[in-house]
């Protein structure tokens, strides 16, 4: 069956509210322009972010586009596979990062790159800085935001991409994370409840369980049983780990630690971990939902079958009510600027901060850190911008970015912050860091380039031959191939280095 192209009629009403949202954005980035004192004002809201401030923030920074878009899309395809193979582990991994997360609050350290600098040296610092900005640049939010902006106006994609951008990066740029936090609260409300209705209106109109059941059924002509296994149907073991293993990515997420660096106190951001939790899943579990009502929503007729990555826009375009239209449009808005908006004020802080002060400029005052930050916003655009139009799909996107903070980072970051001082040197960490950074980029150019395209499993291929046995190398492999590597090089660097407390490593900075 071949895909339709998603359209949807607004009302001035819808056309009112998206509008209005988008002025009310920009307007809160100028008003806590005046907040901005000093580079932790800008850059951590001078480490003031309370529980409902940080609840509000957390939730809607990972609700993103990878989430509405990406789990729903498995959720066409696979059903709740969606929801336990990807979604799922992110939970235990929230819960295991409260406990965790004190720590590093206590650490009074202004980013990750901070920690790893401070006891690996120069080097190490610089390429967990690189792995951060290349991991939020955005190129998720801005491919979605654009898809979204062509399909509203009419537009030629590469132009919604471009206006994408320029909202986003003018209220972060002028309001920092105050700016970043408060229209977070806003997000967080549209999103939640857009979601939830969109979600019961789409369920209750299908009938039900025994409706989606028939519905499925003709879609893929055979029994659907396997849209409602967790083991999912076409999904590979291989693949379905990967998804899985992604969810480390929340172990040394740069914007989640962002966060926590910028909380008022240990126990209020546990706390905050510990509510948001349930909040993440369930929105999570509501994306899957509206992807496997999709299909068969697609199967009965309803709908026309949609690409996968538009399958939730087709039916919640389908069955909400103007108003509600509108609503809903401002609630993916929502998921995508808030996530965008946290992103670009994290990798701009990985260049001037992490990168362009210690390295070329160690003196570099208060007042010229925060303007040189502010003027990276507009360099992480243009980056995540041009990554657009190089990635095709979301969920590829975001498994290479999930594939270079995790290979990079996890190790030498929490030995640094959990292992006593014999068992990490300089040498050690530098050696991880490297083997994870320059080994996960080199792995995707090997698949992107002399690999194919699997059309069967939408995703980069490369067959290998090994002893008369072909191999298949997918893309999303990478995130259990790099790994080891990486502890194989921190170990060897450990028994060869020099050991150095924290002390010297950061006086060497």
């Amino acid at each position: 069956m071949d895909t339709t192209t998603v359209n949807i009629s607004l009302t001035w009403l819808d056309w009112a509210i998206i509008f209005l949202y988008m002025a009310v954005m920009i307007a809160i980035g100028f008003f806590f322009r005046k907040k901005q004192r000093s580079f932790e004002d800008y850059f951590l809201a001078s480490k003031g972010l309370t529980m409902p401030l940080m609840i509000g923030t957390l939730v809607s920074t990972f609700f993103g586009l990878d989430t509405l878009f990406g789990t729903s899309e498995i959720g066409f395809f696979e059903g709740v596979t969606g929801f336990f193979a990807y979604a799922l582990p992110y939970t235990g991994l929230y819960l295991i990062m409260a406990y965790l997360a004190p720590r590093f609050r206590q650490l009074e350290s202004n980013t990750f790159t901070d920690i790893i600098g401070d006891n690996y040296g120069k080097f190490a610092r610089a390429i967990s800085a690189c792995s951060s900005f290349f991991y939020s640049i955005n190129t998720m939010e801005i491919m979605g935001m654009g898809f979204i902006f062509t399909m509203l106006f009419k537009i030629p994609y590469w132009l919604g991409v471009l206006a994408a951008a320029l909202i986003v990066v003018i209220y972060t740029s002028t309001g920092g994370l105050w700016a970043v936090a408060v229209t977070d609260m806003f997000q967080f409300t549209i999103m939640t409840v857009t979601l939830g209705i969109a979600l019961l209106v789409c369920w209750s109109d299908l009938g039900g369980y025994d409706g989606i059941f028939s519905g499925l059924a003709a879609y893929l002509g055979e029994d659907p049983w396997y849209f409602f296994s967790p083991s999912g149907g076409y999904l590979t073991a291989g693949v379905i780990a990967a998804y899985a293993l992604t969810s480390l990515a929340v172990l040394c997420e740069p914007a989640f630690l962002h966060r926590i660096f910028a909380s008022r106190t240990p126990r209020e951001v546990r706390r905050a971990l510990l509510i948001s939790t349930p909040i993440w899943s369930a929105y999570e579990f509501a994306c899957c939902m509206l992807g496997l009502a999709a299909a068969a929503a697609v199967g009965l007729g309803v709908i026309g079958e949609p690409h996968a990555n538009q399958a939730l826009m087709a039916v919640v375009a389908r069955y909400l009510p103007p108003g509600l239209i509108g609503l809903f449009l401002a609630g993916v808005l929502a998921a995508a600027m808030s996530t965008a908006d946290s992103y670009f004020l994290v990798s701009s802080g990985n260049l001037v901060y992490d990168l362009y002060r210690p390295l070329f400029r160690p003196h570099l005052s208060e007042e010229k850190l925060v303007a040189y930050s502010k003027r990276a916003v507009v360099v992480s655009a243009v980056v995540s911008v041009a990554l657009s139009f190089y990635f095709e799909r979301i969920m590829g996107v975001w498994v290479f970015q999930a594939s270079i903070i995790i290979n990079t980072v996890l190790i030498p970051l929490y030995a640094a912050v959990f292992a006593k001082k014999r068992l990490k040197s300089r040498l050690g960490g530098s050696l991880a860091v490297a083997t994870g950074f320059f080994g996960t980029i080199a792995y995707y150019l090997l698949i992107t380039t002399a690999g194919r395209f699997s059309e069967e499993w939408e995703t980069m291929v490369l067959p290998l031959t090994i002893g008369g046995r072909t191999v298949e190398l997918w893309q999303e492999y990478g995130i259990f191939l790099i790994p080891p590597f990486v502890l194989l090089a921190f170990i060897i660097g450990n028994l060869c280095g020099k050991k150095e407390s924290p002390e010297r490593a950061k006086e060497a900075l």
